[in-house]
């Protein structure tokens, strides 16, 4: 059976990358990439710090460091010759204490055997030379390190996409798999223009009118309001000021298993998130209610909206995203066909775990969002921070990483404030989704992490660290920024794929199911990779298939 027809889900860098490379491999193909959002990168691929990955901290010889490096072989090439913007501007992890100091020597050991060109310690008198208001007590360089526009990326490579016969359909949701043996059935259903993923402008097809080289209003590059505590990190999308529509009712919390203390009250954080609003004043008074509607609600259902519910009845569809809709009050757009495909790529991000139980596959690994603030300090004159600079990863206490990036723009990136997130898609920090907020609680693998990690999620629980605090914090790297020129910058989401022990997954991982291929985890470095990603996508979704 020769391959005619080739749908990839999701518009994000990953997706966008594997359909380029479909339509390299075969030209003749009829390629469509579907995504709920209007325009490629409105989610994680659109918002990161814009850090182009040298592979410091990678394990020699790993799947991810080998990514690594053939990903920047082809990006680096490709975004000059498209013009997507990029700087190379140095990077600089710093110490500030003895133990830190022991675990910058093993990254640089680790940097050496990947070949990262340039990549030295610096003694505390060497620091000065390359940034000089940065103290610490030893320092990692890495002089080629660089900062790219990642959301440009995506758009460019969306325009070969199209300028190869490729079409996009947005603000087209697939919600189901039909799999058989030599082809994949897609459903969906159109999403209404005010419940899309990035939350602006009218549905869009590809007729003529895909808007696959646009990019959602008010999102930029690197410096320009976008921000990730890594490459898969998501910002901020378009507040919308609809908080009486989204809350009714006051929501519980959650406590994990039985007998235990909470680790993380996700009501506790909405308590202190919006305690003093009127809408959530007004919810507590009916908070019984809503108490048994979620029990009643979700006692009948599976993490996934998609797919068949726990009771064995068939789910119809998702519920809409920002709001405290648990099912009763879905939207009225009907499912319906999409079309039949000889093969399917899903690059699904935030929404992995889902679209795969939809098609049939493993519900694990699970995505647990995590949301990360930031902060920026505008661009002026005085050159504060050259380049990058980080703290010392700790694998014992993920999510703490802070750094400091400056952007395409000269403003500084400063961040992040990681903590659990209360919603896979929400930005407004005056937003949650209860279906969200119920997967994570449901999540065994989330209590397990949190309880492994203590120290890491209370840290993270705490709704925001206050603007002094964290400030502070940066501030032992640079004693020179001025907390008078910081102000509140983006957000974003990460989709951090977790295992039912409680397992961060943080390499590239691929599940298929005959003609269907679905990616469920990748590496931190998907962006800087995502080249080289593609390839191997490719390479599986077309394995032991007629050509």
């Amino acid at each position: 059976m020769s391959i005619s027809r080739v749908a990839v889900v999701g518009a994000g860098i990953l997706g966008v990358a594997a359909a380029r490379e479909v339509t390299m491999r075969f030209p003749d193909a009829e390629v469509t990439v579907f995504d709920k959002a209007e325009t490629v990168a409105a989610h994680q691929s659109g918002h990161t710090s814009g850090i182009v990955d040298s592979g410091l901290d990678q394990k020699p010889g790993s799947a991810e460091a080998k990514l690594t490096r053939r990903g920047l072989q082809l990006l680096i090439p490709y975004m000059a010759q498209v013009g997507v913007p990029y700087r190379e501007c140095a990077q600089l992890l710093i110490a500030q204490n003895t133990d830190e100091a022991e675990r910058l020597e093993e990254i640089f050991a680790r940097a050496k055997d990947n070949e990262v060109p340039g990549a030295r310690l610096l003694e505390r008198h060497e620091i000065g030379a390359v940034e000089p208001a940065v103290r610490g007590v030893l320092g990692l360089f890495s002089p080629h390190a660089a900062i790219a526009d990642f959301a440009a990326l995506t758009t460019a490579l969306a325009s070969d996409v199209r300028a190869a016969g490729g079409t996009f359909r947005f603000t087209t949701e697939v919600t189901g798999f039909d799999t058989m043996s030599n082809e994949v059935r897609l459903r969906g259903r159109q999403v209404p223009a005010d419940d899309s993923s990035s939350g602006h402008g009218a549905a869009a097809e590809d007729s003529g009118d895909d808007r696959s080289d646009g990019t959602a209003e008010g999102r930029g590059g690197p410096g320009e309001g976008t921000a990730g505590h890594d490459e898969r990190g998501e910002g901020a999308a378009g507040d919308r000021d609809d908080r009486d529509e989204q809350v009714r009712d006051r929501p519980r919390t959650y406590r994990g298993e039985e007998g235990r203390d909470p680790v993380i009250g996700i009501g506790d954080e909405l308590r202190d998130r919006f305690g003093q609003q009127d809408w959530f004043k007004q919810a507590e008074s009916t908070i019984g209610e809503w108490t048994q509607k979620l029990s009643d609600s979700w006692s009948r259902r599976d993490d996934s909206r998609y797919g068949p519910l726990a009771d064995g009845r068939q789910n119809d569809g998702p519920e809409r995203k920002g709001s405290d809709r648990t099912g009763s009050d879905r939207d009225a757009v009907a499912e319906e066909v999409l079309g039949t495909f000889d093969i399917v790529i899903v690059c699904a991000g935030l929404q992995a775990d889902r679209l795969a139980t939809a098609a049939g596959l493993d519900a694990e690994p699970r995505i647990v969002p995590f949301t990360s603030d930031y902060y920026r300090i505008p661009a002026t004159d005085t050159e504060v921070v050259r380049g990058i600079i980080g703290s010392v990863p700790d694998p014992q206490a993920p999510f703490t990483e802070t750094s400091i990036v400056r952007g395409l723009d000269d403003g500084l990136i400063l961040g992040p404030n990681t903590f659990v997130a209360l919603g896979r898609e929400t930005y407004d920090r005056h937003g949650f989704d209860l279906a969200d907020i119920g997967s994570t609680a449901r999540s065994k693998g989330f209590w397990k992490f949190a309880a492994q990690t203590a120290k890491t999620a209370a840290r993270g629980v705490r709704p925001l660290v206050s603007k002094t605090a964290f400030v502070d914090g940066i501030r032992r790297f640079v004693p020179e920024l001025d907390p008078n020129t910081v102000a509140p910058g983006p957000r974003g989401v990460r989709a951090q794929a977790m295992t039912a022990d409680g397992e961060l997954i943080d390499e590239l991982t691929m599940t298929r199911r005959g003609r269907l291929t679905a990616v469920r985890s990748v590496p931190k470095s998907a962006a800087t990779s995502a080249l080289a990603i593609a390839e191997t996508i490719v390479d599986r979704a077309f394995e032991n298939t007629t050509r």
